[in-house]
């Protein structure tokens, strides 16, 4: 089963892995289209608009997994904070 997650806890999650989240936010560089969480395994699929990303694993239980491209098109695979994530964006 999956439900949809707001914007602000989408943020929250991506945050440990995102230290200019904030900025990138302000600037209009990164914009939430859509999340979403399954309830069975706990992972989250969340929709991003992005021309400037950067994500650093910094702590014990951040890690980025696997990265897939396409033109204007990204994928990619983390735990932020212990959290499975798929993060997809669509570059601008």
């Amino acid at each position: 089963m999956t439900k949809e997650i707001a914007e602000t806890e989408a943020w929250n999650i991506i945050k440990p892995m995102c230290r200019e989240l904030d900025e990138l936010i302000i600037n209009g560089n990164l914009k939430f289209l859509s999340g979403l969480q399954n309830e069975n395994d706990g992972t989250y699929k969340i929709n991003l608009r992005s021309n400037h990303l950067h994500f650093a694993s910094r702590g014990l239980k951040d890690s980025i997994g696997d990265i897939s491209y396409e033109t204007g098109k990204i994928r990619i695979g983390m735990r932020a904070n212990g959290i499975p994530i798929n993060i997809f964006v669509e570059l601008f």
